[in-house]
Parts: structure tokens; C-alpha cells; sequence
């Protein structure tokens, strides 16, 4: 019998795939369905037919899982944001562990891999601190303001609840969504290109308490905007906001896409604090499109790990390739003798100039370029590399240009085990062999997970 799309299947749930789909087997072809866990026993109906794999969507849970829980967020049904809601924290961390191990001993061909247990978050909710928010329609043409619809590019569904970053940041995401109800303005609909306002973004200090709003519209101004932002600043004055920013978005069709910033209120920039358990304290200001590490407490001990690694030995030159707004740099100067950072965003690298500054931090030194053509022009060579870059991960070539740097010692910070597996795989040519994998879960509820990697000679 020949099955068909929409056909509804039995399956027993035996394993979760990266990305969080369930994995089940339906006369031995392996088939993914999102929303289960091992254990589940569902219904699904077929989506996507192949002859060693197919994709169906969940129907109904016949009976679930011993493990499964309820949720806490009222959305879990229909938000893509966690994938994984549903199953018990401690679960989740054996299920993230359990990826990296496969990853390197399928991808890499590394087998019994050093890796360590899962650094675990001590806040499994309200650990973010930075959301965006889309404006936009739900398949009946309501203005909304929330998150996209899962696998519905368009359509966006009002979120009043969310556990991700503070009760705060949800409560002001409801008054937002209500004054801009009021106002009548449209969302922009990026099917046309037509329409005013894009997205809400909330960053918040976790230790300092400072918060940034962040209004981002296209250029097709409403005729009583002037006025109408004046009671968006008033009215957002009860939630005791730092900085309020207004971000128009300028693009033409054979133009290249500008962004212009206002700030509408308050100081420039908001003002973060990280602590490592080892007294190192550093301040950083953050401006509106600037990257940070949206886990701050789980960033601290990202970094200190780095640190640990690194400070094992003594260390005259250490490179940092990738290296956004500086922080693992600025961090680790305090126990090198210098640190040179690569960086292809040149807002980033400034950014990371004023942070040093701003730590007093002078052993230093920030280059903004391409890391894979930037380091064939450098001239040091460092007794240590780290290294943190794209998902995508590192090039063959830049692989064989950090080994003619002759560094002893190489720690790669991922954020996709398979592509820090494949790379590792490429270094071991070279002769560098991983000495320890260390997991951190940056992202409870989701199948992310941070990984800090020591490579040696």
C-alpha cells in the first residue's frame, strides 16, 4: 500500500532528533513529528513522503509519554520559540548531552569524546534578556503583535505571555500592542513591502536593571506620528525604561537597506554587568543593534570556563577570531600579555574599542575584516587561539591558517555541535586533538546548546 499526504499513521516515539522533533518508525521508515518526546504514542498525519524518511504534523497524542509535562507558557501549542516545553528540565539536559557525543562520534568519527556534564541554568524561565517582537496579521487579518506561526512565514500570533525574559517585558509587549491598536497604524507586510511598523524589541540589564526599548518601522510615516510618539514615550514611563529607541528601516527595490536610529529617551546606551566566579567584573554599554550574549548569567560561566582554559597556562599573544563586541577578549586580557580580535562587523569592533575603554582594559587591539582573509596578514603568533564563530563554523582554509600559527592550544566556543565536530575532525589532521568538550545550556527549553572546546597539541 502507497501512502499518501494528509494520511494519518500510528507511531510510538522513541528518540528526539536535533532541532527537537520526535522520532518514531513506521514499517522502518524513520519519520519526524514535532510537539513529542520518547514515550508518546500519536497520531500524525504525513506531510512529507521519502523512501528513508517522511515528516508528519501531530494530531492527537494517544497516550503520552511517563515524562511529558505540561507546559507553563499558554502558547506551547502554537509558538515555535521552546521546542521542547514539554519535557522535564533534566531531561532535556540528558537529551542535549547526548547530541554532542553523537555529533562528534558521527560528523567527526571522534569516538568516546571527552565531553563533560551540562553546565545546567540555575533560571530554567526568565532567563533572556533581549526578545523581538514582529507585528504583523493572523490568518484572519487581526493586527497582531507576538511571534510567527511555526512553518506560516506571514503569520504572526498575539503572544500575552511569555517566560523567556521577565513578566515585565510581556506586560509592556500588551500596552504596546494596545496603543498601536489605537492608533490604527498597519503592521508592514513583507509580502508587498507595504505597511508601517516591523518590531518591538525589550533588552534588559539582568544585573543592573536597565531596559531598552526599541520600535522598529519602515519608512512609510502615518501623518500624526510626530505626535502620537510623544504618548508612546508617556505612556511607556510606568515600566521605568532606561533608554526608548525609534529604528527606521529604508529599503528600495536596487537600494541597499539603510537603518536609521532615534533615540526618543533616555541614555544612549543600556548598561550590562557580567561577574565570573573568579571576582573578574567587566561593564558593558549596549547599543540597539550591538550582539550580546542573551543569557547573562549563563554567558558568565560560558566565560568562565574560557578563562579557566585559558589561564591553565601562561600566555604572552592570544588571538580572538570572531569576536563581536570583544567580551571573551576583554575578559581574557586580564590574564595574557595581549589580545588581538578579528571581527567583520565594524559596528561590533567599535563597540568593543569603547568597552575596553570603558574597563580600562589597554592590552587590547580590535581589526575589523574577513577572520579568513584577516589572518593571512597577521604577523603575530599566539600561544593560544580562540575561536567563536557562525553556525556555519570554520573554513579548511582558515583551519590550515590557524595551524601555521602554531598555537598549542585552541579553544572553540559553538554554538552547533555538528559543524565544531567536523572541524574538529579537520584540526585532528593537523595534530590537535580535543582534550575535553564543555556543555552550557544558554537556552532551556529549546534543543540549543552552547559548547566550550579544548583542542592541544
Amino acid at each position: 500500500m502507497q501512502l499518501k499526504k494528509g494520511e494519518i499513521i500510528d507511531l510510538k516515539i522513541h528518540a528526539l532528533a536535533f532541532g527537537g522533533a520526535g522520532i518514531g518508525k513506521y514499517e522502518g521508515v524513520t519519520v519526524f513529528v514535532e510537539g513529542t518526546m520518547p514515550g508518546d504514542e500519536v497520531q500524525a498525519a504525513l506531510t512529507r513522503i521519502k523512501p528513508k524518511m517522511m515528516n508528519a504534523d501531530l494530531v492527537e497524542i494517544t497516550k503520552p509519554s511517563p515524562d511529558r509535562i505540561k507546559p507553563r507558557c499558554p502558547h506551547a501549542d502554537i509558538c515555535g520559540g521552546c521546542q521542547l516545553p514539554f519535557l522535564p528540565y533534566e531531561k532535556q539536559v540528558e537529551f542535549k548531552k547526548q547530541h554532542v557525543i553523537d555529533s562528534f562520534e558521527r560528523i567527526g568519527k571522534i569516538y568516546e569524546p571527552p565531553v563533560l556534564e551540562v553546565i545546567t541554568s540555575d533560571n530554567e524561565f526568565f532567563y533572556r534578556n533581549k526578545m523581538e517582537f514582529s507585528f504583523g496579521y493572523d490568518a484572519e487579518m487581526n493586527f497582531t503583535l507576538g511571534m510567527h506561526v511555526p512553518g506560516r512565514r506571514f503569520d504572526i500570533f498575539d503572544i500575552t505571555e511569555c517566560h523567556l525574559e521577565s513578566e515585565e517585558s510581556y506586560k509592556i509587549v500588551n500596552a504596546v500592542r494596545d496603543f498601536m491598536k489605537e492608533k490604527g497604524w498597519p503592521p508592514f507586510k513583507y509580502s508587498c513591502g507595504e505597511g508601517f511598523l516591523r518590531a518591538l524589541y525589550v533588552r534588559e540589564g539582568k544585573r543592573t536593571g536597565e531596559r531598552m526599548i526599541n520600535l522598529v518601522t519602515s519608512d512609510d510615516m502615518p501623518d500624526d506620528f510626530d505626535e502620537a510618539m510623544k504618548g508612546f514615550v508617556d505612556m511607556l514611563g510606568e515600566f521605568e525604561i532606561t533608554s526608548i529607541y525609534w529604528s527606521q528601516v529604508i529599503s528600495r527595490r536596487g537600494h541597499r537597506r539603510q537603518t536609521r536610529e532615534k533615540l526618543l529617551h533616555g541614555k544612549r546606551a543600556l548598561t550590562e554587568t557580567m561577574i565570573l566566579k573568579n571576582g573578574d567584573e567587566l561593564s558593558f554599554d549596549i547599543l540597539p543593534q550591538a550582539f550580546f550574549q542573551v543569557n547573562t548569567y549563563q554567558a558568565e560561566k560560558l566565560y568562565q570556563e574560557i578563562v579557566n582554559l585559558a589561564s591553565a597556562d601562561s600566555h604572552g599573544t592570544v588571538f580572538d577570531l570572531f569576536c563581536g563586541t570583544g567580551t571573551i577578549g576583554l575578559f581574557l586580557a586580564k590574564h595574557c600579555e595581549q589580545v588581538l580580535g578579528i571581527e567583520l562587523n565594524e559596528e561590533s569592533v567599535k563597540a568593543a574599542r569603547e568597552n575596553a575603554t570603558k574597563n580600562n582594559v589597554f592590552n587590547i587591539d580590535f581589526y575589523v575584516g574577513d577572520v579568513g582573509k584577516l589572518i593571512h596578514e597577521l604577523k603575530e603568533r599566539p600561544s593560544l587561539i580562540v575561536v567563536d564563530p557562525p553556525r556555519a563554523g570554520l573554513t579548511e582554509k582558515m583551519i590550515k591558517k590557524m595551524n601555521d600559527f602554531g598555537a598549542g592550544k585552541i579553544i572553540y566556543v559553538s554554538c552547533n555541535p555538528a559543524t565544531l565536530a567536523r572541524d574538529c575532525q579537520w584540526l585532528s589532521e593537523y595534530g590537535y586533538k580535543v582534550k575535553s568538550v564543555q556543555p552550557v545550556d544558554m537556552f532551556p527549553h529549546t534543543f540549543h546548546i552552547e559548547n566550550v572546546c579544548l583542542l592541544e597539541r
